[in-house]
């Protein structure tokens, strides 16, 4: 038997009455299959405003199940303190790219900044953490899978974007190895198909890509559901209409979006 999912957003850029607004994201998601509640959290946001949105809303950091680090940038990665602070037990999955090493330069308009992870986070929590494969994916609970992505070409997409990986004094284009989706299996679809529900939290790798890949690890099955932030603040409309053409093209049923996706990709999406 397949699952219902409700998800709950705990802290996103947009400012809403009783509570906080910050440039990051955080999802609470409640993931019933098998007759159990799976409880998730998905990022944490740049700060612990994700944490103080959730008392707000009566969601107890202390019952979450494990949660999952979609890619190394500190807007979603720097709230995990006061997570852990807060939940002693729950495994944090991320790729195994995952590492202090993100940069940019908002597309060519700013000095090289870094963007990644705070140094040393990752270490102070390593026993927490779980990192998943970078060629395949990843079940971490029945009905519940990590996705990478692994495209080629990626890096190029990394260029044109001004995101970079510095390794030392070694400098390349980020190839968005860290970034990972993460999928729940739905009720299966009037026609027998099973009905996916797609989360990811900036998709630098681009929707089209996302899409295309999950669909190809599940055959089977069709995207019912895409969530997350889809990195088009700085798109033209042609890339922006590249985006809704793919949407239409792949089937995907709904599509919730916000944080980095920008005011204008979203009116004109």
């Amino acid at each position: 038997m397949t699952g219902h999912l409700e998800a709950t957003v705990l802290l996103e850029n947009t400012q809403v009455e009783g509570l906080i607004g910050e440039h990051g994201l955080s999802l609470f998601l409640a993931y019933e299959h098998e007759g159990r509640t799976l409880r998730v959290l998905l990022d944490f946001g740049p700060s612990d405003a994700f944490a103080r949105n959730a008392e707000a809303q009566n969601i107890d950091l202390a019952t979450v199940d494990l949660a999952v680090l979609s890619h190394a940038h500190y807007d979603h990665a720097d709230g995990m303190p006061a997570f852990f602070a807060r939940n002693g037990h729950a495994p944090l999955y991320l790729s195994e790219a995952c590492a202090e090493t993100c940069w940019s330069t908002k597309g060519g308009t700013a000095e090289a900044h870094y963007i990644g992870i705070a140094p040393g986070l990752l270490e102070r929590f390593d026993e927490r953490l779980i990192r998943v494969a970078t060629d395949r994916v990843t079940t971490i609970a029945p009905g519940v899978h990590l996705v990478p992505h692994r495209t080629p070409g990626l890096a190029e997409v990394g260029a044109h974007a001004g995101m970079l990986l510095r390794n030392g004094n070694v400098w390349s284009s980020d190839d968005f190895a860290h970034e990972l989706s993460l999928v729940f299996e739905l009720t299966p679809a009037t026609d027998g198909t099973l009905e996916l529900a797609v989360f990811n939290s900036c998709s630098h790798a681009g929707l089209p890509v996302i899409a295309s890949e999950v669909c190809a690890a599940f055959p089977k099955a069709h995207i019912a559901a895409y969530a997350g932030g889809l990195h088009l603040v700085h798109a033209t409309n042609a890339e922006v209409l590249e985006v809704a053409s793919a949407v239409e093209a792949l089937g995907i049923g709904h599509l919730y979006t916000g944080h980095c996706t920008g005011d204008h990709a979203a009116r004109l999406l």
